[in-house]
C-alpha cells in the first residue's frame, strides 16, 4: 500500500494529470453509497478499469492478492481512481467509504488475457501510464 501511495505521489508531482472517468462504461465501476456498478466487471489485462466516487466522501479502493497482479493510482482519497490488470482471472476488491461509520463494498474484476498483454510473472512491480517504474 504504502508503495501505490509513493506512486500516485510521484504522479503528482510529475505533473501528469490523471485521465478522468468519461470513458467507455464497460471499463469503470461507479462507487455508489450503497452499491458498485456493475458490481462484477469484465476486462482485459493491461486495461485500465477507472472507479468512479459518487458518494461525495473519501474512499479507499483496495485488491487482494499479489501487488504485481494489478497497479492502483488513487489521487487524492475522493479520486480519481484507476487500475490496470497484469494477471488473467479473478480480483475481488473492496472499496471502503468513510463517513460518521466506515461502510465497505466488496466487488469483483474479472480479468482475460489481452494478446497483446501477456501475464510474465515478475516483469515490472509498478506500472504507471504504461510505464514501468521498478524492475
Amino acid at each position: 500500500m504504502i508503495t501505490q501511495w509513493l506512486v500516485a505521489l510521484a504522479v503528482v508531482a510529475a505533473g501528469v494529470a490523471p485521465m478522468t472517468a468519461r470513458g467507455d462504461p464497460a471499463s469503470q465501476v461507479v462507487i455508489e453509497n450503497d452499491r458498485l456498478e456493475p458490481r462484477t466487471l469484465e476486462t482485459l489485462t493491461g486495461e485500465r478499469v477507472h472507479f468512479v466516487n459518487r458518494t461525495g466522501r473519501p474512499v479507499h479502493l483496495q485488491f487482494s492478492g499479489e501487488l504485481r497482479w494489478h497497479d492502483v493510482v488513487q489521487v487524492p482519497l475522493t479520486g480519481p481512481l484507476w487500475a490496470v490488470f497484469h494477471r488473467p482471472g479473478t480480483h475481488p476488491y473492496v472499496v471502503h467509504i468513510y463517513g460518521r461509520e466506515t461502510r465497505a463494498l466488496e466487488g469483483v474484476v474479472s480479468v482475460t488475457t489481452d494478446e497483446t498483454h501477456q501475464w510474465q510473472s515478475g516483469t515490472c512491480d509498478v506500472v504507471v501510464e504504461d510505464n514501468c517504474l521498478a524492475p
